[in-house]
């Protein structure tokens, strides 16, 4: 209901929220609080700007911020106040409050602008292969929180650390408002939108994302009823979250709706630990490396099993990990790609993981398994059993699981060519339980991870090569 209305000048409007008139905020809880979509709270923006500025068409957002969720009680009675004050021609400055804060807060602001150019319409492709990662088996209810209306993630046809692109369900039907309310909806499919927000998730799968900020929002899903993707690609990395740019193309490539830089805020104490997805690995993998090693360049990636061909699943791992480019067979054997990049790969049982990278890399997994200390102790040798000791006492972990850590470090400066005799240091360990050790130059992350499914625990370890300041290296002293 308007509370305040100038025409063309500023308009106040008050809307009442409870399951009854908004049942979507029982698919968009956490942390046990019912929380308002961000792209249901861009939804009352843009109809705010659009009935203030006399317009039928839908907004540019520039300078999104979502500073304060709105929470709504079960039962309780819940208002939320929507402010638009024109600033300048064509400009509108909108702020959502709340009942919640006595409407002294803006939890959610930004700048609406009329559509001064139509959206670039250069048609996109998405890789027609599905990875290996089914959303609601392995996200939904463990990384992901959204239930019912939210749920649209069909699958994922890429996924790295910094990028991903997502087949988003089609949904013409579903229901977003009380039954005697209107469901008119002035950008489209808000269940499509989120997902795309939320199909991010899986590239830092260990703590929990939500949307804080977007600096611009062109397009919408006006009259979209078919098959959507999302693509996302990291921009920025930030002391607590990311910045990613994202697009909503449809089936034909065409760009439907762009946000750039989008900030996502990790949340404290969200962290999940597993056991993991293996379509996660590779993201989670390469996360960990990053926050050890930040500015490695490092593709990973995992292939199950389906060929007793080890070289054959080497070959697909690898070139998987290497996108686009194909790989090449040297006469003994050894691969290299066609870009020049260095290649590695390692073999557990039904598992292989690869990895590339334009520095030297290689890397190994390997089964924890128990084994007494004196058996460890004869098969690292005296110096790497008492770096497994170290290991054990820093992180802390059982003493199998740091020995089988070291073996597989000891392994990856095989490859690299490094020599069984090579330093190898402990240099730190994150609060994920991942650690870093060094050699030199070589830096090699480690951690010790559970498959969904799998009883037994598995040690990965990944090494790259970093610059160094000085030629002399304190590790090898």
């Amino acid at each position: 209901k308007p509370r305040v209305y100038y025409p063309k000048i500023e308009l106040v409007v008050d809307a009442e929220l409870s399951t009854a008139t908004d049942p979507y905020l029982d698919d968009h809880i956490f942390r046990g609080e019912r929380l308002l979509p961000a792209v249901m709270g861009m939804e009352a923006m843009a109809q705010i700007f659009m009935a203030l500025a006399e317009t039928n068409e839908p907004p540019v957002f520039e300078q999104v911020r979502f500073e304060r969720p709105v929470v709504v009680a079960d039962g309780a009675a819940h208002t939320i106040r929507v402010a638009a004050l024109v600033r300048a021609a064509g400009s509108v400055e909108i702020v959502l409050r709340s009942s919640e804060t006595g409407f002294q807060v803006d939890h959610f602001r930004a700048v609406c602008r009329v559509v001064s150019a139509p959206l670039d319409q250069a048609p996109c492709t998405v890789d027609p292969r599905a990875i290996g990662l089914d959303p609601h088996q392995d996200l939904y209810g463990k990384v992901l929180f959204h239930t019912g209306r939210f749920q649209r993630l069909r699958e994922y046809r890429a996924l790295k650390a910094t990028e991903c692109a997502a087949e988003i369900m089609p949904d013409g039907t579903t229901t977003w408002f009380g039954r005697y309310l209107p469901g008119g909806l002035v950008l489209g499919d808000p269940g499509a939108r989120d997902a795309a927000i939320h199909a991010v998730q899986a590239c830092v799968p260990q703590v929990t994302l939500l949307p804080v900020g977007v600096e611009k929002i062109t397009g919408s899903l006006n009259d979209q009823g078919g098959g959507l993707f999302g693509r996302a690609q990291e921009r920025e990395r930030l002391a607590n979250g990311f910045l990613y740019d994202v697009e909503l193309t449809d089936t034909e490539g065409r760009v439907r709706e762009r946000w750039e830089r989008l900030h996502l805020h990790a949340i404290s104490g969200t962290d999940f630990k597993g056991p993991w997805p293996e379509g996660l690995l590779t993201p989670y993998v390469e996360r960990c490396l990053l926050a050890l090693v930040p500015g490695s360049n490092v593709s990973v990636a995992f292939e199950r099993g389906q060929t007793s061909d080890r070289r054959e699943q080497s070959t697909r791992a690898i070139e998987r990990a290497l996108g686009a480019c194909g790989i090449i067979r040297r006469a003994d054997g050894r691969p290299t790609s066609c870009d020049g990049r260095d290649v590695s790969a390692s073999h557990c049982g039904d598992l292989t993981m690869a990895v590339a990278g334009h520095a030297p890399v290689s890397c190994d997994i390997e089964l924890v398994v128990s084994r007494s200390p004196e058996i460890w102790s004869n098969m690292l040798g005296a110096e790497r059993f008492k770096l497994a000791e170290v290991i054990s006492r820093e992180t802390p972990e059982t003493l199998d699981q740091a020995a089988t850590r070291v073996w597989t470090a000891v392994e990856c400066l095989k490859k690299a060519g490094a020599g069984t005799t090579a330093p190898l240091v402990f240099a730190s360990a994150a609060s994920s339980g991942w650690v870093l050790l060094a050699s030199g130059g070589l830096k090699i992350v480690s951690g010790v991870v559970k498959r969904d499914g799998d009883k037994e625990e598995l040690a990965i370890a990944l090494l790259t090569e970093v610059a160094q300041r000085d030629e002399r290296s304190i590790t090898q002293l």
